[in-house]
């Protein structure tokens, strides 16, 4: 392998852990209410609902907006379909934030600290600047950099937002490894001539073509879990 200078993460389903706060969240509400819901279909709807969103948004189908408004556009798209939730749109206001309180999975924190020694860390998000400073903060996260394609004029899986992560370091792109336990970003991001390393996901995702499936031999790096990642990053 050769010797990157940084390693740019995916965060979202990747880092942060984004299910098991909104599946919480979604079961508060039908607790409260006395309904049964199937909170994992709830979650997947959401999130498959802001991909489809984004891409109309980088088609130009849709005007241009950050994630949080692509959530929340998604939940407006969706709350008809759950009218046994009886949500309002103050409701879905605060359903919305709960994206500003995901988790990391507990083996991410020793291990950013090791691969911060031997790399520059950033992140290469779709979702929002806020949401990754407002979950990092709440893990006590640090990173050298956090880039939101909601800055970049173009959002993943498009090429320039990969080329834009050493660009703007100030290093070539092939210096870069992308991170990530999505198939479709890292497929993206060689492509863009970045090296990867796959990190096998710890919850299954949304079903939609070539976006978490992934097979070993496709990509530079695969480990089972970010303390195997940093064990093959920085002692290999």
């Amino acid at each position: 392998m050769k010797n990157y200078k940084a390693l740019a993460f995916d965060v979202g389903g990747t880092v942060f852990d984004w299910q098991t706060p909104i599946r919480a969240a979604i079961q508060t509400r039908a607790d409260s209410l006395g309904v049964t819901m199937d909170t994992r279909a709830f979650a997947f709807d959401w999130r498959t609902r802001m991909f489809v969103l984004l891409a109309k948004m980088r088609n130009g189908d849709i005007p241009w907006m950050n994630v949080d408004g692509i959530h929340r556009l998604a939940l407006e798209e969706m709350n008809p379909s759950y009218p046994d939730l009886k949500f309002t749109s103050d409701d879905l206001d605060e359903l919305n934030r709960v994206w500003h309180r995901l988790p990391v999975w507990p083996d991410f924190p020793d291990a950013i600290e090791r691969l911060r020694e031997k790399y520059t860390c950033i992140v290469l998000t779709v979702l929002s600047w806020s949401i990754v400073v407002d979950c990092s903060r709440l893990s006590n996260t640090h990173w050298h950099g956090i880039l939101s394609c909601e800055f970049l004029g173009h959002y993943k899986p498009d090429q320039g937002v990969y080329h834009d992560a050493g660009r703007l370091l100030g290093i070539d792109p092939g210096d870069v490894m992308m991170v990530a336990a999505h198939g479709a970003d890292l497929r993206a991001a060689k492509d863009a001539g970045l090296g990867t390393a796959y990190v096998m996901p710890k919850l299954a995702e949304p079903d939609f073509p070539g976006f978490t499936e992934a097979s070993p031999d496709e990509f530079e790096v695969v480990a089972k879990d970010f303390t195997e990642l940093a064990d093959k990053l920085c002692n290999g």
